[in-house]
């Protein structure tokens, strides 16, 4: 019995080291760790390899995208840089004119980081008549090599929407439509309206979207959030623009 308690416990060792072993080899500090792109498109939850942006009726000159970087591997106490590489016949941005890549690495002690791009806008006249794209590839550095989803397309561009659309009311005391007049009533907007009535700004946003991009003529804005806006948005812009854009109707509040 006893023998046979000995070859029992002497198979369960050999198990025991052999699996050590395994996972040790699983999990070797000395092999280059990986990093991966790991983009999630909010509007559908699915991971993308491209990315498009438009800057409609900001008025900001420049933009940031935010790209998640996953790390295959094991964290260390060092900023690890990230190599890009431009695929040039996939691209047609220039550096410096078209964007600037502001950060690639993985930070300290991370497995989770962000790769930040800046999209210029005011750099570049042709971005207002067609729709330029970069894109970008993690190469070996050394240190990290490429794995998975290793490249990400960045689309952009700031074609002007000159023709007033559905939602913009031509029965409400708003300015006439143009370009510039809808730019600055964002910029009113986005100013005033978090500051005013937090509440109804996150219902407005999730409803119509940035720059109302999903509002409709019916039940659109003007319709059904009037007062709100009249009272914190347009009747300040007015006491702003009275004399310098046109307007078709004095805002105010019954």
């Amino acid at each position: 019995m006893k023998n046979k308690l000995y070859v029992l416990a002497l198979a369960a060792m050999s198990i025991l080291v052999s699996s050590c072993e395994e996972d040790y080899k699983l999990y070797d500090t000395k092999q280059t760790d990986s990093v991966f792109f790991n983009y999630v498109d909010v509007k559908d939850n699915k991971v993308k390899s491209e990315i498009d942006y438009s800057f409609g009726y900001d008025i900001a000159q420049e933009h940031l995208i935010k790209i998640p970087v996953n790390l295959m591997g094991m964290p260390k106490d060092n900023v690890r840089k990230i190599d890009l590489h431009v695929v040039t016949d996939k691209s047609d941005m220039k550096e410096g004119v078209n964007y600037a890549i502001e950060r690639a690495e993985i930070a300290p002690n991370q497995v989770v980081d962000t790769v930040v791009l800046k999209l210029l806008r005011d750099k570049d006249p042709e971005i207002q008549n067609t729709q330029k794209q970069l894109t970008l590839a993690i190469v070996d550095n050394g240190e990290l090599r490429p794995t998975g989803q290793d490249t990400i397309t960045v689309k952009y561009s700031d074609i002007r929407p000159t023709t007033r659309p559905d939602w913009w009311s031509t029965w409400a005391n708003i300015p006439e439509y143009s370009f510039e007049n809808a730019q600055l009533f964002f910029k009113y907007f986005y100013e005033l309206m978090p500051k005013a009535n937090k509440v109804v700004f996150d219902e407005m946003i999730a409803a119509y979207g940035d720059y109302f991009v999903k509002a409709k003529s019916m039940q659109g804005p003007f319709a059904m959030y009037d007062a709100v806006l009249y009272k914190y948005v347009l009747i300040p812009m007015y006491n702003d623009t009275k004399n310098t854009i046109k307007w078709q109707g004095v805002p105010s509040v019954n």
